[in-house]
């Protein structure tokens, strides 16, 4: 078993180690393998760096390293116990302090020396586990230098089995006397047989080995794992356990992606592909061993040792999906070789890997084009200045001629989709890709393995976050996620949060995980990316003391990496328009009722739209016409079924439609006017809502989305505003001069009576002229039955020619407009992949 991370982080982690060894080792017998301390060994390779560079600091740095160490022995065993352990935990950073003089005095720090200081990490940690372990059952401090061979090369040594397996096999036949059943390491368990009526533990050091003449070497960071799969291999055990702070494989990193959930089984081909590709909880190396011998591996958190775990082995459980895991890799460097000197020319690829190779270069990932023309391959950034050199050296003749181009991508993270159900299964490259492309993530390159278990493509790091998430929820979760930044939060916006507050139950029911992560008005915002209780949003939002910024609030929110969030624009202001490009440019989709947008000059309007598609955005605004009125959507369902309406008449002013279903000629006009203010119905200005402007605006958007090409300039309207009254301050002053009309009203009433009709005002779009004005309707006529506030607009298309289409409600109020906008949330939802 392998104990390592945060689970030997301190002493009290330490003496939670030691009672699951002792617990074990009262089963079967255990060898126990462990790490340095938590962060120890990034601390000894910063003093290392300090000691070359002639920076005295990496004595105090030394000195918090020797402490943290004396401290934990201290709380282990008490200042006046443990005097042998002592001793040797003094001579070992005794020797740790000669190596880092040494490295001072010589400035200088080869590998060799890193390998040495960094050994002293798990020396260390492995003597004090052994010495408490010991308190309670005999235990023995190994150090693995003595049974593991490596090569010279060092920080990343590779292990010489043939000369490993007989040194490990010999030493603990020395400790354990030989039986008719090997040692072995069962699952759930880490005890191993008694040695000559003993119950010795061995506790052995992670991570570091030795050449064959005896110098440190290391196996690569978090070797741990390895060195326990290498022992374990060895000995021929049942089970490798490797203890950990996690509770086991996940499907995702859930830092990242906080619905990832734990794997019970993976096969060894999965394991190894996720730790491949960034999985940190396993060492990539550590599984070839442990195939080998097809011995499973058990990955346990030692914070909770009742939680199952992950196991690995040579197959996998039945699975219903396709993926079982995606993993990623951070800096990485996309190199690409193109050329047409390379079209056809055999021994390309050859000389390219060949110069990689013997520049001892990883290539992580390899695309290339099937013309032959690019060749594509990602490295390390660490190794992408030895990647360059080596190729310009190799093709410095194709370079020179530009025949060839060597070009470099940086600041890449490759994603990789992980499953055994993947092999044979169609779509699930498809869905990947779609998955990226609809939400606006670019790929850089693209591989897919030989067995199908992985899909890999290489994408701009910081979209990694988001691209993991919508990955993860595309293959693991029929949940759609959304989050809201809620901007004006007057009639509407307050109904719509109260709306999203009440019917969040049901949300979720349909699994539709909906978060308001932002409200804000023309002053103020408020932001958690958690979600904001719904319940008490306006205290929130008075006691924030973040100012409203509408930039500041797309960057500061596209900085969350969320996988799907959307602007809901609830005001009617312009200037939050004009933010638009920056929302969607942090790849925000809009819902909203500010009809401001959709009326923009047409040159605007279509580089919004344009920005729109380019990015992949969706845009809603149902409630821009009739509120909740299904207007916007039927006249779409018309269009894309081949039925486009070729004249759309409409009741689409709320106040005027109240105005006029009111109007008998028994009151003057003017007079009905000053009730509907006084109720509510109108604006405060009333000349806005007889000047028919929003009539003009919502005509414009109809056209607009029937395919005419118009400005606003080009909608006729008939103002019942005289010239003579639309300037200036509203003032009440404006009633008794309005009424000087009266008269003029009631005759064009009184006339439309006398043929036995009635007056609406509305707004008419057919073909490419649009205008609106008051007319006159026969009794039988949809715009005549119409009470109240209603709206009530009229389709005549070639399928609806005798009897047109008829949508009629309510369409004005903070209620179902708020209504209007909830159903494009929903819509936006159902569209998310």
């Amino acid at each position: 078993m392998k104990f390592g991370g945060s689970s030997v982080a301190n002493p009290q982690c330490l003496k939670e180690v030691a009672g699951i060894v002792l617990r074990e080792a009262r089963k079967e017998p255990v060898v126990v393998v462990v790490s340095a301390f938590q962060g120890i060994t990034n601390q000894l390779l910063d003093c290392a760096h300090r000691a070359e560079a002639g920076d005295e600091s990496y004595l105090e740095l030394y000195d918090q390293i020797a402490e943290r160490h004396r401290a934990a022995l201290d709380e282990l065993h008490g200042r006046k116990s443990g005097d042998d352990v002592r001793k040797q935990l003094e001579q070992l950073l005794s020797e740790l302090h000669d190596a880092l003089h040494g490295i001072r005095l010589l400035r200088h720090s080869a590998p060799r020396a890193m390998d040495l200081v960094a050994s002293f990490g798990e020396r260390l940690s492995a003597l004090t586990l052994a010495s408490l372990i010991n308190r309670s059952q005999k235990s023995v401090y190994v150090d693995a230098r003595d049974l593991i061979v490596t090569d010279d090369q060092f920080t990343n040594a590779a292990v010489n089995f043939e000369l490993s397996k007989p040194k490990i096999k010999k030493y603990f036949e020395s400790l354990y006397r030989t039986s008719s059943r090997s040692p072995t390491v069962k699952e759930g368990s880490s005890r191993k047989k008694k040695a000559h009526g003993t119950d010795c533990i061995a506790v052995v050091t992670g991570f570091i080995g030795a050449t064959e003449d005896g110098r440190t070497t290391t196996i690569g960071r978090n070797g741990s794992d390895y060195s326990a799969a290498i022992i374990g291999a060895a000995l021929d055990v049942d089970v490798i356990e490797i203890w950990t702070d996690v509770v086991g494989v996940m499907s995702a990193d859930p830092r990242a992606v906080p619905s990832a959930f734990v794997l019970p089984k993976l096969s060894y081909e999965e394991a190894m592909e996720l730790s491949y590709f960034g999985a940190s909880v396993l060492h990539s190396a550590a599984i070839a061993p442990a195939v080998a011998k097809s011995i499973p591996i058990l990955i346990k958190n030692a914070r909770d040792p009742s939680a199952p775990g992950t196991r690995i082995s040579k197959t996998s459980d039945s699975w219903e999906g396709a993926a079982k895991g995606i993993s990623s890799i951070d800096d990485i460097m996309l190199l690409t070789l193109r050329g047409l000197s390379m079209v056809g020319v055999p021994g390309t690829a050859q000389r390219l890997f060949g110069a990689l190779a013997a520049s001892r270069v990883n290539v992580i990932l390899i695309s290339q084009a099937s013309s032959e023309h690019t060749i594509c391959f990602a490295v390390s950034s660490y190794d992408a200045a030895r990647a360059r050199k080596a190729l310009m050296h190799e093709f410095r003749y194709e370079l020179h001629g530009k025949l060839t181009t060597l070009d470099e991508r940086s600041d890449q993270t490759i994603v990789a989709v992980v499953g055994e159900g993947m092999r044979g299964t169609p779509g699930v490259s498809g869905k990947v890709f779609q998955t990226l492309g609809r939400n606006n993530i670019n790929i850089s390159a693209i591989a897919q393995g030989a067995s199908e278990r992985n899909i890999s493509c290489v994408i701009d790091s910081a979209e990694k976050t988001r691209a993991l998430n919508l990955i993860h929820n595309a293959f693991f979760s029929n949940r759609r996620e959304l989050a809201l930044v809620v901007i004006g939060v007057g009639n509407v916006g307050g109904e719509l949060l109260n709306q999203l507050h009440t019917q969040n139950q049901v949300l979720l029911d349909r699994d539709f995980d909906v978060r308001v992560i932002a409200v804000g008005n023309s002053r103020k915002i408020v932001i958690n990316k958690e979600g904001i209780d719904l319940a008490r949003w306006r205290d929130a939002l008075d006691s924030s003391g973040l100012q409203m910024d509408l930039k500041g609030l797309a960057r500061q929110t596209a900085e969350l990496k969320l996988p799907n969030v959307a602007l809901v624009d609830c005001t009617a202001s312009s200037t939050v328009v004009d933010a638009y490009a920056d929302f969607i440019n942090a790849n925000f989709h809009i819902v909203t009722p500010n009809k401001l947008a959709n009326v923009l000059p047409w040159r605007r309007y279509t580089a919004l739209m344009s920005l729109l598609k380019q990015k992949h955005r969706q845009f809603y605004f149902e409630a821009d016409v009739a509120a909740g009125l299904p207007v916007i959507s039927t006249l779409k369902d018309l269009i894309v079924t081949g039925d486009a309406p070729h004249k759309i008449e409409g009741i689409l002013s709320g106040t005027l439609s109240f105005i006029f279903n009111q109007y008998d000629g028994a009151r003057p006009f003017s007079e009905l006017l000053r009730e509907a203010q006084q109720l509510g119905y109108t604006e405060p200005d009333p000349r806005e809502d007889l000047s028919a402007a929003d009539v003009a605006r919502k005509l414009l958007i109809l056209a607009r989305e029937n395919g005419v090409q118009m400005d606003l300039k080009d909608v006729q309207v008939e103002s019942l505003v005289p010239a003579s009254l639309r300037k200036g301050t509203f003032s009440e002053i404006f009633y008794s001069q309005l009424a000087r009309l009266d008269e003029r009203m009631l005759r064009r009433y009184q006339a439309a009576r006398t043929k036995q009709k009635v007056l609406r005002y509305v707004g008419t779009l057919e073909g490419t002229e649009a205008k609106a004005e008051l007319q006159e309707f026969a009794l039988d006529h949809p715009f005549a039955s119409t009470r109240g506030s209603e709206s009530v607009l009229v389709f005549t298309t070639r399928r609806y020619s005798k009897h047109p289409l008829v949508v009629k409600g309510l369409g004005a109020g903070a209620e179902v407009t708020a209504m209007g906008v909830f159903s494009d949330i929903l819509k936006l939802l159902n569209s998310l992949s």
